[in-house]
């Protein structure tokens, strides 16, 4: 079985056999997000700029259970990346919430966002990689192998004072993300030869 393949970088650019990786605009994170927290400093908003200058972002590897809490407490199913992938991801990579495209078993490709962190709201002690597609499966996707392409940055991670306050956060997200995604530049990134092409065992 493939599990924990991730694909990064310039690694994700020879995986995609040289084809040219589309140019996208990327909203200024730092301008949309940071003027509304003000304890936030020039460094840390000089970083997610450098990160930015990164993306996109390509990974992938097999689906594992998560915590349950996406589908029973939010209503947000959302599709889990193991310890391998998570571990792989660029130390630089901010913890937050993004928005990209994702496929599950090279289907259909959908828009998607996506939660990079310890969910301070739950106080996890292991870092996770959790994907909600804008998509109703209707079945449970242990086992199949997810492809993401992280296109942009939408916000910093942070807890809530209530449940409700975090589930209308994540409602707020998959608006901007439909919204960024229908930009021409980022749809072409869809298309990309990585969603169709097979990931081989990181073994």
């Amino acid at each position: 079985m493939e599990l924990g393949i991730v694909i990064l970088d310039k690694l994700a650019r020879s995986a995609l056999r040289s084809q040219k990786i589309p140019h996208i605009n990327r909203p200024l994170a730092c301008d949309i997000n940071f003027k509304r927290q003000r304890s936030t400093s020039g460094s840390d908003c000089k970083e997610i700029r450098k990160m930015l200058s990164q993306l996109p972002l390509f990974a992938g590897g097999e689906i594992v259970r998560g915590f349950g809490r996406g589908s029973k407490e939010l209503g947000i199913p959302t599709a889990n990346f193991p310890l391998e992938v998570v571990k792989s991801l660029p130390e630089s990579l901010p913890t937050g919430a993004y928005y990209g495209w994702a496929n599950v078993d090279n289907g259909p490709v959908y828009k998607m966002v996506l939660s990079v962190g310890w969910n301070p709201f739950y106080n996890n002690k292991e870092k996770s990689v959790e994907t909600h597609m804008l998509h109703d499966f209707n079945c449970d996707l242990y086992g199949q192998i997810l492809k993401i392409c992280i296109v942009g940055y939408l916000r910093p991670e942070r807890s809530f004072d209530s449940l409700e306050a975090l589930i209308a956060a994540i409602r707020e997200d998959i608006e901007q993300a439909k919204a960024f995604l229908d930009e021409a530049d980022k749809g072409k990134l869809k298309e990309a030869p990585f969603f169709s092409e097979k990931l081989s065992s990181s073994k």
